[in-house]
């Protein structure tokens, strides 16, 4: 059971006694530091920033240390921190200095038995320091410099206090740069002796790994149980089938239009350059894929985690810079620009007029990129099979989901005639175009609204924004001034009700969730549990379509609202839209691997009361399922 698991773990680390690593002496020692009053942490974790020198010149490598004493039978664990917990992390903030990567003291393994067999943890007790190199750039002018250190992670004793918002654990020191250099008389011996056997993150991990005798493979869980059961044949229909239906999702309807219009301008063209420029199409699609089997093989061969298919969208620079191709996609609608190429290069693909070849893939990849955020139980289960099986077979797997979504490309291109059933060329096509730009501005809108841990509402006004625009350009450019009434009515009409139909949606400020979930808290899971109450970690992004679905047909409903507040079910949010937040890490070191999805929103953790293992549920479900859950996890 999960809380006697805990129980055992922290029993253990209450035993295990004073420090792992080494003890240092400072001047003036740690009791002099102002201690913010509102941080729980800094009553059992102070830290104190040290630099091996006062000064440095141009072109010189130093260090600086994070020096950390916790109080007696609290633990701090080490980036590569075991079973349960958030492993530690130093975060690094240094003015026109070039950063190296971290250097942590050997830390100290603890093994507890939680029923199922022994579980190592490894951790930092009583004072240990952190080391970082920093090397002064040879065009640093003279000048004072801070170096700002922050603990990351968790600490732990009956409860546990992750080390972020009110409770980040930041010391800084500056450094002169100068004409000579000085060392500094807060380093000590120990320090130094320290410094030498000290070593990375992923060198620590190394030696945890080699310190531990061969395990036999876990068997496969969760979703992953289900999908090993798959024969080869049926695993690679599941793979096929999931990229099938990747087209109707509704993250792709920002390319849907694009593709439409394409088509229209390819009919215009031969036969055979319609047909390559729709093989163009669907190889875009499988690049993205081929590209993903790489990134998992790479993964598998240095023994890391497995593939993330969102992982791509959990970096905010990667969805600004969506939102920005899919923004200049725009204007090229409208006609506010151009892209010319010199006359040779176009000849190589043009050929006849129309959409070049290379544009035709780059689509195709942008519709595979922009699939991800919408990729449902389907896709989980066969990404899980695709894991759990050897790497030739699974990189097979993945590559074929490519081909299931590029399959009815493929199939238009074989039969041409399709188009013919298209209208005409006319000046309903120049309408039809810039219609297009106006349909990918609500994708822009989405994309930028989940850099924002605010509430959704401007984001529903700013979409509102872009219908008044198209309804005033449909307006004023559809008819002429002159045109017959009843022309005007059959454009102007749908118009007017399509804005105020939007009005009434987009406008009115959300109402509150009926279901209140608190901000994840790892440590809050523990303490619930122990008082009798099932837990319901949701995982949740910004930019998660499926998300959404699944807040309107169950967290935002009055009936579970209701269990929820019968029941006493403690509601947790695990926000995962950027993977540096806590949250994600929390995920991804407890169900990022094959035995579950991934950790890909969304996705539903439930604790059963006391103890027991959690039930990790992706994708969307109904809300009778969802009760059904409930009950397993407690007697209603």
């Amino acid at each position: 059971m999960m809380l006697l698991r805990t129980a055992a773990f922290l029993a253990a680390a209450a035993l295990a006694g004073p420090a792992a690593g080494q003890d240092f002496d400072l001047p003036g020692g740690f009791g002099t530091d102002p201690l913010p009053a509102e941080s729980e942490a800094a009553k059992h974790f102070k830290v104190r920033a040290v630099a091996s020198h006062s000064a440095v010149t141009p072109g010189q490598t130093f260090h600086a240390a994070l020096v950390g004493e916790l109080a007696e039978h609290w633990v701090y664990y080490s980036p590569d921190p075991g079973r349960f917990v958030l492993g530690g992390e130093l975060k690094v903030r240094a003015e026109k200095l070039q950063v190296g990567q971290p250097l942590w003291p050997k830390d100290k393994p603890k093994t507890t038995d939680y029923g199922e067999g022994p579980v190592v943890n490894h951790v930092y007790t009583g004072r240990f320091a952190v080391y970082v190199p920093l090397t002064v750039p040879a065009e640093t002018p003279p000048g004072d410099y801070e170096i700002q250190l922050t603990a990351g992670g968790q600490i732990c004793l009956t409860t546990c206090i992750n080390l972020d918002g009110p409770n980040e654990r930041t010391a800084s020191v500056k450094v002169a740069v100068a004409a000579e250099a000085a060392a500094s008389a807060d380093w000590t011996a120990e320090l130094t002796d320290g410094l030498k056997s000290a070593v990375t993150a992923a060198e620590l991990k190394r030696r945890h790994a080699a310190a531990q005798p061969p395990k036999p493979p876990a068997p496969p869980a969760g979703v992953a149980a289900e999908a090993a059961a798959y024969t080869i044949w049926a695993g690679l229909g599941l793979a096929l089938l999931a990229g099938l239906t990747l087209n109707i999702m509704p993250c792709v309807l920002p390319i849907i239009p694009l593709r439409i219009y394409s088509l229209v301008n390819m009919a215009k063209a031969s036969r055979r350059r319609f047909v390559t420029l729709g093989l163009a199409f669907a190889g875009g699609i499988v690049l993205f894929f081929v590209g993903l089997a790489g990134v998992n093989v790479v993964l598998k061969l240095l023994g890391m985690a497995s593939l993330d298919l969102n992982a791509h969208f959990q970096v905010p620079w990667v969805r600004i810079a969506i939102a920005m191709v899919l923004l200049a996609l725009s204007a090229n609608l409208w006609g506010l620009f151009n892209v010319t190429v010199p006359s040779k290069v176009a000849g190589l693909d043009a050929g006849e007029k129309g959409q070049g070849h290379l544009p035709a893939a780059g689509m195709g990849l942008m519709m595979a990129v922009l699939s991800t955020p919408c990729s449902f139980w389907l896709m989980a289960l066969a990404l899980a099979w695709a894991q759990v099986q050897p790497l030739w077979l699974g990189t097979v797997a993945i590559v074929l989901i490519g081909v299931g979504m590029a399959a009815p490309h493929v199939a238009l291109a074989a039969f041409p005639d399709l188009v013919k059933l298209l209208p005409g060329p006319g000046v309903w096509m120049e309408h039809f175009k810039k219609t297009m730009g106006f349909l990918l501005l609500p994708a822009v809108l989405w994309l930028l609204s989940s850099l924002s841990e605010g509430d959704a509402w401007p984001f529903w006004v700013a979409g509102f924004g872009v219908v008044l625009a198209f309804a005033l350009w449909v307006w004023g450019a559809w008819v002429r001034y002159d045109a017959p009434l009843a022309r005007k009515l059959v454009v102007r009409g749908p118009a007017a009700g399509l804005l105020v139909a939007a009005g009434l949606w987009m406008l009115p400020a959300p109402p509150a969730p009926l279901v209140r979930f608190e901000p994840f808290d790892a440590g809050r899971i523990d303490k619930a549990r122990a008082d009798g109450k099932v837990v319901v970690v949701k995982v949740t992004a910004a930019w998660c379509l499926e998300c959404r679905v699944l807040d309107a047909r169950v967290f935002n409903t009055a009936e579970i609202a209701r269990e929820f507040d019968r029941r006493g079910i403690v509601a947790l949010k695990a926000d995962v839209t950027d993977r540096s937040r806590p949250a994600s890490r929390w995920v991804e070191a407890h169900f990022g691997g094959p035995d579950g999805s991934g950790g890909q929103p969304p996705l539903t953790i439930i604790y059963p009361a006391g103890g027991g293992e959690p039930t990790a549920v992706p994708g969307v479900f109904s809300q009778a399922e969802f009760l059904e859950m409930l009950d397993r996890a407690k007697g209603s």
